[in-house]
């Protein structure tokens, strides 16, 4: 199965590719907060063959353009002031999730405990680059654990992620698959727009126009008192 969770965080192209002038025109005059960024004008559709090819040589002869990491709201918020991400940079003073995963028992409540906790974890990740809590409750080779490598070496390139953010509600209960020896729960999940800023000068943009996909089942294994996510699929 190839996974709209990981197609939409990761885009892998098939995002549209805006400039980033609209978004981060300000962010020339923020110096002082490491705010600028700057973005090359699209050649207009319409331009003679000849300016065109004007166009590309110029474009070819000049570097691509960076975004430099600074402040969302334009300045450094005051310690334990929440800031969500902006054109200007990652959210800020985002609370941290539980260090280590929590047991708890092996029942649909239990799963829902750990999701709650998960999805702190998730979301942290997805507004300050570090996944190292998220990547406790899930297993290796999934699209979630992906998707956490991708975020990560995002942020260390001196990307960030707008928006993005996602709740899941449950749409059945607790299955239990004697057959596969796994555990595996249909949930819905909710989000509306993510933003990826590259820090080649470009922005990934996915609008949650398609909610066809959004209805899927978590996978789960449970052992010694810990639950953890071990896939997704539409499957019955």
């Amino acid at each position: 199965m190839e996974s709209t969770i990981l197609n939409r965080r990761t885009l892998l192209g098939s995002g549209a590719l805006v400039g980033l002038g609209a978004l981060l025109a300000a962010c020339g005059q923020q110096a002082n907060n490491e705010a600028a960024a700057t973005a090359s004008a699209a050649p207009s559709e319409t331009a003679s063959a000849s300016a065109a090819a004007s166009d590309a040589a110029s474009a070819s002869a000049t570097p691509s353009p960076r975004v430099t990491r600074g402040y969302s709201g334009q300045s450094k918020a005051p310690d334990g002031e929440y800031r969500k991400a902006d054109g200007y940079g990652p959210a800020q003073n985002v609370p941290k999730p539980r260090n280590e995963p929590a047991q708890y028992p092996e029942t649909e409540e239990g799963l829902m405990k750990m999701m709650q906790d998960w999805l702190v974890a998730h979301n942290y990740g997805i507004q300050t680059g570090d996944c190292s809590y998220a990547f406790k409750y899930v297993m290796k080779d999934t699209d979630e654990y992906n998707s956490y490598n991708y975020t990560e070496s995002l942020y260390e390139r001196g990307g960030w992620i707008i928006g993005g953010l996602e709740s899941y509600q449950a749409e059945s209960s607790l299955i239990y698959d004697d057959q596969k020896k796994n555990y595996r729960m249909k949930f819905s999940i909710l989000w509306s727009t993510v933003t990826y800023v590259n820090p080649d000068g470009h922005l990934e943009m996915e609008a949650n126009t398609d909610t066809t996909n959004d209805s899927f089942y978590f996978l789960y294994t449970y052992s010694d008192g810990y639950w953890k996510i071990s896939g997704s699929d539409f499957g019955g």
